[in-house]
């Protein structure tokens, strides 16, 4: 979990870095998606995310979400799918 969380932030800073805070944070929306996609709880952050306008809030978001899944267990935990139906 803790990998995820930093190979995220690092990417974010970057994001930030090149294309500045405006374009930056809506950039960032699209791969924040990515890394949390399918884990636990990740729809309604998601949710969230694409409603924070700046950096800093960004940031304590990730922070918090990948926090909260750090103290629930230290592994990666996806949400369950529902089974595929079989074309016929």
């Amino acid at each position: 979990m803790s990998e995820i969380h930093q190979v995220c932030r690092e990417h974010l800073d970057d994001l930030y870095a090149f294309y500045g805070e405006s374009k930056g944070v809506k950039i960032a929306r699209k791969h924040i998606s990515w890394y949390t996609k399918g884990l636990v709880g990740s729809a309604a952050f998601r949710y969230a995310m694409n409603q924070i306008p700046d950096i800093p809030a960004q940031l304590a978001a990730i922070d918090e979400f990948f926090g909260r899944l750090a103290e629930a267990d230290a592994r990666l935990r996806y949400e369950a799918e529902p089974p595929q139906e079989l074309a016929a």
